[in-house]
């Protein structure tokens, strides 16, 4: 004999899993496996230094504050929600700008100016020394941090060659004005960088658009077009093709790591 309390049990479940059964199977053909992923899409930056350069050197000169934080880098901390504190010493960053010199400026005495942010490696040593598998690389490249697994020993800090991971002292929603709402907040305690604003890149994916990085996004309004990203697997796309008619410059490559954020015109050649 079945007890009325088994009874209602089974008979609840088999409704809801008739119920449910049609939706999920509805969505699950539209989800992709990690190896179509990976032949597919590989996302990556482009940047042109010279443009950067100019860029900088006007919003310089019209400041007067060699510290100027450009477009980019202001759309980049609204979208991702990076904070700002009065406290200097605490300063979480996803994307900076760097003033390098070449090393012998008595052949070429230019200066320029590039951005620094996470270069999405394609065998990322953070990913490597993570303790907890809180860093990983997704089938598109991107590599991301997974804050509920961060502990926060900044191994992955160490690891990386391009210092692009900022450590939270303190709890970000302090040194923010607003938030947005579509990028998941961080935690006191935990690692943060650059993730190419993925929330955007996968809404983008499922309308079947080019994702635009809000970086990039500010950078063409601003009129400078210095920072192009794309689709290196789409050979038709303006990052392959500027990958293919330039000669562009990896960081650091020399470790092995693959960078996938791409110099051109780097030192004015």
């Amino acid at each position: 004999m079945m007890s009325r309390r088994k009874f209602l049990l089974l008979t609840g479940a088999a409704a809801a899993g008739a119920f449910l059964t049609p939706q999920i199977s509805a969505k699950t053909q539209f989800i992709e496996s990690p190896e179509e992923v990976e032949a597919k899409r590989r996302w990556a930056m482009a940047v042109d230094v010279e443009k950067c350069t100019e860029c900088m050197k006007e919003l310089i000169a019209k400041t007067g504050n060699p510290e100027v934080k450009p477009p980019c880098v202001v759309a980049c901390d609204k979208e991702n929600n990076v904070p700002e504190f009065e406290d200097k010493r605490i300063d979480p960053q996803w994307m900076r700008i760097a003033k390098l010199e070449l090393d012998k400026p008595e052949v070429n005495p230019k200066e320029f100016y590039i951005p620094l942010l996470c270069n999405h490696c394609e065998n990322p040593p953070c990913v490597q020394v993570c303790l907890t598998k809180a860093s990983f690389k997704r089938p598109d490249g991107i590599v991301e941090i997974d804050m509920h697994r961060c502990i926060g020993c900044r191994y992955c800090m160490i690891a990386c060659p391009y210092g692009a991971r900022s450590f939270n002292f303190r709890n970000p929603r302090e040194g923010l004005k607003e938030v947005n709402p579509n990028v998941q907040m961080r935690t006191e305690g935990v690692v943060e960088k650059c993730t190419f604003c993925v929330h955007r890149i996968d809404e983008a994916v499922a309308k079947g658009e080019e994702p635009i990085p809000a970086c990039v996004e500010a950078c063409h309004k601003y009129g400078k077009g210095a920072l192009v990203f794309g689709n290196i697997k789409d050979p038709n796309s303006e990052i392959s093709k500027i990958l293919r008619e330039n000669i562009v410059v990896q960081l650091r490559a020399n470790l092995g790591t693959d960078p996938h954020v791409f110099y051109t015109k780097l030192g004015g050649e």
